[in-house]
């Protein structure tokens, strides 16, 4: 029996050979060139890639505002505007040889014990940029570079001193539709008509301890129009004709019966008129050509929380999610937790035999998510996905703030106006 084993072995070994040997002969072979050729390319682009970005410097500034700021929303809309000039289109031998690739920004708004911080870490060539489109629509502001806070902050799962949970933000919806946005926010009649969509965020975080910290965290990369409005616009005559169908799988018995049989010719479908549609299905549409009718940035939002295991107060990872219910509506777009990256499992069969694999994890999301954070890397993680310059101005502003508003809470502030001298002013002689 041990030869008849080894003999039909053998007659499989051959018949294999034979086969790669057919499919080898027969141009099978250009299949395995193009793949090592492609997986080559790939090595060398990130190579190259990576060394770029290791030349690259980068700034945190720290911007602070007067105590009062009665400045609409739309100011910082325009910041965003300025900013988006960021975006480069770099030529051939820039990309492929260079390994040149668009930059990013990174806007941060960290409760370190309850202080309010609004950040923004930049390319340091771009530093000049972001100043003047911040002065220019705050001028009152005060803008200082700083230090990275995570900078001496090195968490790891297996930390006996801190405990971490965070979590990215996905949307509910098609990237088309926009989340609520500031716009939506404002009381025509009210007295104080501007009310600031950010409101319930930075309650939550003025409840952070002294010995927390609570940060989110909004990459931006610029994108052009080209490469995500066309998309959209295709989105907009979906809600109005209607999803095309989609295709059914292949049925081997379908085929050979349409053979046999054709079906008769389908009816053409009635495109339906926009004034037909439903005041909610306008709204939609509405919503989404306007969406793309502003520049675009492609967005990663993380939320971090990390303080002293012995103090670690995880309900307030309700408390910090709750706050960015209030940009989602049901008949666009909102936001949502990433369950792949928030660090919780849930035991499917039993707790005490799941523990250790579900440790395991958790841990690994933990390592992960603060890694991604503290590198502020742009596309780790979820796919991300475009909101434009409205919705941005919308998840990240300067506190709005008036004379007969109460005041938003521990929020790092100016503490005195600060003003031109006069054109005028007499100068003495000495």
């Amino acid at each position: 029996m041990f030869d008849i084993s080894i003999s039909g072995a053998g007659d499989i070994i051959r018949l294999v050979a034979n086969i790669v040997w057919w499919f080898l002969s027969s141009g099978g072979w250009i299949i395995f060139v193009f793949i090592g050729v492609w997986i080559l390319f790939t090595q060398y682009m990130e190579e190259i890639q990576g060394q770029f970005l290791a030349t690259q410097e980068w700034v945190f500034l720290n911007i602070r505002i007067p105590k009062t700021n009665e400045l609409s929303t739309l100011a910082v809309e325009q910041v965003f505007g300025q900013m988006h000039a960021i975006l480069s289109r770099p030529t051939f031998a820039q990309k492929y040889v260079e390994g040149q690739v668009s930059l990013w920004y990174s806007l941060e708004m960290v409760s370190l014990g309850g202080k309010i911080s609004f950040i923004i870490r930049s390319p340091k060539r771009n530093k000049d940029l972001v100043e003047a489109a911040v002065y220019a629509q705050y001028p009152e502001a005060e803008i200082t570079e700083i230090g990275d806070y995570l900078e001496n902050l090195n968490y790891t799962s297996t930390s006996e001193e801190f405990d971490l949970w965070g979590t990215e933000l996905l949307l509910n919806a098609d990237q088309a539709l926009p989340i609520k946005t500031y716009r939506e926010f404002e009381h025509v009649a009210a007295k104080d008509k501007i009310v600031d969509p950010l409101r319930p965020l930075y309650e939550a975080m003025a409840k952070v301890a002294p010995h927390e910290l609570f940060s989110v965290q909004i990459v931006v990369l610029p994108i052009s129009d080209n490469d995500w409005k066309p998309k959209s616009e295709a989105k907009a005559g979906e809600l109005i004709n209607g999803a095309k169908p989609a295709a059914k799988p292949f049925n081997l018995l379908t085929f050979l019966y349409g053979i046999v049989k054709p079906a008769a010719p389908a009816a053409p479908k009635a495109e339906k008129n926009f004034t037909l549609l439903s005041d909610v299905e306008k709204e939609r549409v509405n919503s989404v050509l306007h969406k793309a009718g502003k520049s675009g940035f492609l967005t990663k939002i993380r939320l971090i929380y990390i303080a002293p295991k012995a103090k670690f107060d995880k309900p307030k990872a309700a408390l910090f999610m709750g706050a960015f219910k209030t940009f989602s509506s049901a008949n666009i777009n909102g936001f949502k937790g990433n369950p792949d990256v928030t660090p919780k499992l849930d035991y499917k069969l039993s707790e005490t035999l799941e523990k250790p694999y579900i440790d395991f994890i958790v841990g690994r999301r933990k390592d992960s998510l603060f890694k991604s954070f503290k590198n502020r890397h742009p596309v780790a993680g979820a796919k991300p996905y475009v909101l434009n310059i409205e919705e941005l101005a919308t998840i990240f502003h300067l506190p709005l703030v008036g004379e007969e508003t109460v005041s938003t809470p521990n929020v790092d502030t100016v503490a005195s106006k600060k003003s031109q001298p006069p054109a005028n002013l007499p100068i003495g002689e000495y």
